[in-house]
């Protein structure tokens, strides 16, 4: 175990090791690389670039890591001043753009506040189903939305089959929407 980087304190570690029928593994930095990439830029009533910058500069002051995708993909476009920035905790971020309150977050927020119908909020499932995290900006109205994608670790899935032999059942865990999760779940 230790020239494999495990740490073992006793037998009666490796005996209760020997028992296990389930282990649940994080998603973003285990079986995924932690990297979300942006993968679509899908806007409405509004260009590519205009959906991408509000994003990047309601997003920027942010750490985490589909903030910090959204950011990097808009590079060197100059961003929009962003007021009044603050976290919607469990929902998004929202901020002041040109006198409007914008919010990003996810699907389900936006379905919630009654702006995501219909066919986008078909198209937003469609994304989710492929393993993807969509993000949604919207005010009075939807502006778009941006698919993001973390892709499966090269190891992963022969890890999930190996421990699959041994008879463990391994399960995911993660903060994205289920849709998500079980596409990626999927493919491992």
């Amino acid at each position: 175990g230790a020239l494999r980087g495990l740490l073992m304190k006793g037998g009666a570690v490796i005996e209760a090791a020997a028992r296990i029928r389930h282990v649940a593994i994080d998603k973003t930095g285990t079986l995924t690389h932690g990297r979300p990439q942006v993968t679509d830029i899908l806007p409405v009533g509004i260009d590519a670039d205009t959906l991408l910058t509000r994003m990047a500069a309601i997003e920027g002051a942010s750490s985490h890591p589909l903030a910090r995708a959204i950011v990097a993909r808009a590079g060197d476009l100059p961003l929009p001043t962003a007021t009044e920035a603050r976290a919607i905790p469990g929902k998004g971020v929202q901020a002041v753009i040109g006198g409007q309150t914008l919010t990003v977050a996810s699907p389900r927020h936006a379905t919630e506040a009654g702006l995501l119908t219909g066919d986008q909020l078909g198209r937003a499932q469609a994304l989710e189903a492929q393993g993807k995290t969509v993000a949604v900006l919207f005010g009075d109205d939807v502006q778009g939305m941006i698919a993001l994608r973390d892709e499966p670790r090269a190891d992963a899935a022969d890890a999930m089959r190996q421990l699959r032999d041994l008879g463990v059942s391994p399960v995911i865990l993660t903060g994205d929407n289920p849709r998500t999760a079980a596409a990626i779940a999927r493919t491992l």
